[in-house]
């Protein structure tokens, strides 16, 4: 039996007009209330509110519970958007959060967030020391990546945040998802620059 790996989660505005009401929040109630995992939820309209939830997070009494970061908002290659007039690259990220996310995933809720080249991408996975960072890789449907990012989350649950652990949650994801994983361009970069050993329990 695998620990739980709570999820923390940043939701961006997904329209300008306030009363929109299009939120992650029900997925990851749905994940807490069949006790799959536990969550923290936020939203955040500019970078100031972003890092200030995201400095939260780096306390490691919270990551360590709370070990997948999940990042939702609009994107493009290398970058969220925060607002129309605000984005927040992975540069931005890196720095934030530099050292801090050992044996942590990063989950970018986004379009097109990753869709660079794998070498960018491990740079960015050696900054944070995380173990790695599931995306996309083009802009995606709203209810279909929703259900992809559900049964992602749910296959997290069943592995181990080790070396060993994660090759594991990224084949169960390739192979028990391929249609979603393969229409919605999904990518699963693992770090594997570090050697993240398994925990002893008991």
């Amino acid at each position: 039996m695998h620990k739980s790996k709570g999820i923390y989660c940043v939701e961006g505005l997904w329209e300008t007009d306030i009363k929109n009401k299009a939120t992650v929040l029900p997925m990851l109630e749905l994940l807490e209330k069949r006790g799959i995992c536990k969550f923290i939820y936020h939203d955040c309209a500019t970078r100031h509110e972003l890092e200030f939830y995201l400095k939260k997070w780096k306390r490691k009494s919270i990551s360590d519970k709370y070990p997948i970061l999940y990042l939702t908002f609009h994107g493009d290659p290398g970058e969220i958007t925060i607002s129309p007039n605000e984005i927040y690259t992975l540069e931005d990220l890196g720095e934030f959060l530099r050292n801090k996310c050992y044996g942590k995933i990063v989950y970018f809720g986004s379009c097109s967030t990753l869709d660079l080249n794998k070498k960018t991408i491990k740079n960015f996975l050696s900054k944070i020391n995380a173990i790695a960072t599931i995306g996309y890789k083009t802009d995606v449907e709203w209810i279909k990546s929703t259900a992809c990012d559900l049964l992602v989350f749910d296959a997290i649950q069943k592995g181990s945040l080790d070396t060993r652990g994660i090759e594991k949650i990224k084949e169960m994801i390739k192979s028990d998802y391929r249609n979603l994983y393969k229409s919605l361009e999904l990518t699963v970069v693992i770090n594997d620059r570090t050697h993240f050993p398994r925990k002893r329990t008991g």
